[in-house]
C-alpha cells in the first residue's frame, strides 16, 4: 500500500516509522505550497494529514483529490481543513492511528479489489462507456469507446468531451450540462436516443446513446454509454431501397398489367355496350353500367399505380410530389387536402426526399383511413437549416395508446426519419385532431 503523509518532518517522524513497520510505501510531503504534491503522489492508496502547511489547501483546491483511496487526517486539523478535501475518518495521535491501521488496510483492499472488478467490467463491455464530470471533462474512457471513437484513452482524458460530436452540438454541449446542474431539468439524461458522434478522422456517424447521472464524494458525474449503429443504418437503407424497388415493380405491374387488361376489357364492354344499344336490347342499360364500373376500376388501378411508382423529387421535384399526392388523396378518398409551401424548399438528397414523401403519404392515408378526417393540411416549411413537413388534421385525433394489432404504418414512419436523420411527432392537436411532424436538418 502506498501511503502519502502530509506535514512537518516532526509531526510525521513517528508516523512514518509506523507506517513502513507494517511493510507499506511512505511518500512525505513537507514544506510550503511550492512542495504541493505532482500527479504521481495522487495515487496514494492511504493519505494521512498531521499538519496543513498550506498544503492541504493547494491540494484540495487544484486537484480532484476524491479520487483518493482513503484519507484520514488529525482530529486537531479538523476545523482548519479546506471543505473541497475529503476526509474518510480523525485519528487522535499515533496509538489510535496504529489500533486503525489494520482495519484501514482491510478497507482499502476492499476498495482495490472492488474496482478491478469494476475495470474488468467496464473495459470488457461492448458497449462504449464515458465518465465526464460536471464540466464535460472526459475522467474515463474503455475500450470499445476507443474502437467506436478512434481514441485512445490517453488522447481524450482530461479533454472536454465535446471533441466526439460534430457542429453544433460542441459548441452547446457545455450549455446543457450547466443549465442541467443549475435546473435539474433533464433534457437527455435518462432517455436514450440517437445522436451523431465523431471520429478521430473527422468522420461522422450515427450512434445510439444513454446518459446516467451519478454521486460520488458529493460530486456529479455523467456516465455515456454508447454504440455505433452505423451497419444498423446501412442495413435499414437497404432495407428501404428494396422496399421502393419492390414497390415500384408492383406499381408497375399496375400500370402495364392489369391497368392495361382493364383498359383492353373496358374497350370490349363498351363496343359491346353499343352493339346492344343498336339492337335496342334490354341488356343494354346493364352492360353500360358494367362498361363504367370496368373504367373506374381501370383508373382507380392507375391511381394507385401513380402513388406506388414515386415521380423524381430532388432538388424541387418533393413540392411538384406532394401536390399530386395531396391531388390523388383528394380523389380516392373525397376529402379536402391542401398543400402550403413555405420558403425555397429544395432537397438534393433523392433519399431523404423519397423517405419525406412516404412519411407525408402514410400520415394523409392515416389521417382519413383512421383519424377519419375531412380536412388534410401538408405544409412544407423551410427553416433555413432544416426543413419541415407537418400534416395536420380534424379527426378524432391519436390515440393515447397503440393497440397491439395495429399495422406497422406508424413504426415505419418513425423508421424512415431516423434513417434520413429526422425527428418524427406524433401528438393530439389542442384543438382537435392530429399533428405529424418531421424535421430533417443537414446536420
Amino acid at each position: 500500500m502506498q501511503v502519502l503523509i502530509i506535514g512537518s518532518n516532526t509531526s510525521t517522524e513517528g508516523i512514518s516509522s509506523l507506517v513502513r513497520s507494517r511493510g507499506h510505501t511512505v511518500l512525505e510531503v513537507n514544506g510550503g505550497p511550492a512542495c504541493a504534491p505532482g500527479k504521481k503522489t495522487l495515487d496514494a492508496d492511504l493519505i494521512l494529514i498531521v499538519g496543513t502547511e498550506g498544503l492541504v489547501d493547494n491540494l484540495g483546491g487544484g486537484y480532484e483529490y476524491e479520487k483518493q483511496r482513503v484519507c484520514l487526517a488529525h482530529a486537531s486539523l479538523a476545523h482548519m481543513i479546506h471543505d473541497a478535501v475529503h476526509i474518510d475518518d480523525l485519528f487522535s495521535g499515533l496509538d489510535d492511528l496504529a489500533e486503525r491501521l489494520p482495519f484501514i488496510e482491510r478497507r482499502v483492499g476492499i476498495r482495490e479489489m472492488k474496482e478491478r472488478e469494476f475495470a474488468a467490467v467496464f473495459h470488457s463491455t461492448v458497449d462504449g462507456i464515458i465518465l465526464i464530470d460536471d464540466r464535460g471533462i472526459i475522467e474515463s474512457f474503455n475500450r470499445s469507446a476507443e474502437v467506436v471513437f478512434g481514441y485512445t484513452s490517453a488522447e481524450v482524458k482530461g479533454r472536454n468531451v465535446s471533441m466526439l460530436m460534430p457542429m453544433p452540438h460542441r459548441e452547446r454541449h457545455d450549455d446543457y450540462i450547466r443549465n442541467y446542474v443549475e435546473t435539474g431539468v433533464a433534457k437527455i439524461i435518462g432517455i436514450g436516443r440517437e445522436v451523431t458522434g465523431r471520429r478521430k478522422n473527422g468522420v461522422l456517424f450515427p450512434m445510439d446513446l444513454g446518459v446516467s447521472e451519478i454521486r460520488r464524494h458529493g460530486k456529479t458525474y455523467f456516465t455515456g454509454v454508447v454504440r455505433d449503429i452505423s451497419e444498423r443504418r446501412r442495413l435499414e437503407h437497404e432495407v428501404l431501397r428494396i422496399s421502393e424497388q419492390e414497390r415500384r415493380r408492383i406499381g408497375q405491374d399496375l400500370h402495364d398489367g392489369l391497368g392495361q387488361m382493364l383498359t383492353g376489357i373496358g374497350l370490349i364492354s363498351q363496343n359491346m355496350t353499343r352493339e346492344m344499344q343498336k339492337e335496342d336490347s334490354r341488356f343494354a342499360e346493364r352492360a353500360q353500367e358494367i362498361t363504367e364500373l370496368i373504367r373506374e376500376s381501370d383508373q382507380m388501378a392507375r391511381n394507385l399505380a401513380h402513388g406506388l411508382i414515386q415521380v423524381e423529387l430532388e432538388g424541387d421535384g418533393l413540392t411538384a410530389g406532394l401536390r399530386n399526392l395531396c391531388r390523388n388523396a383528394e380523389r380516392l378518398f373525397d376529402v379536402a387536402c391542401t398543400l402550403e409551401i413555405n420558403g425555397d424548399i429544395r432537397v438534393d438528397d433523392s433519399s431523404a426526399a423519397s423517405n419525406l414523401y412516404r412519411i407525408t403519404q402514410e400520415a394523409v392515408s392515416n389521417a382519413v383511413k383512421h383519424g377519419q378526417a375531412n380536412l388534410v393540411t401538408v405544409s412544407v416549411t423551410d427553416l433555413g437549416r432544416a426543413l419541415e413537413i407537418t400534416i395536420d388534421d380534424d379527426g378524432i385525433g391519436f390515440p393515447d395508446t397503440l393497440s397491439e394489432d395495429r399495422g406497422m404504418g406508424v413504426d415505419i414512419m418513425g423508421y424512415r426519419a431516423r434513417v434520413i436523420g429526422g425527428i418524427l411527432t406524433i401528438e393530439r392537436r389542442p384543438d382537435g385532431g392530429t399533428r405529424v411532424r418531421c424535421v430533417l436538418s443537414p446536420e
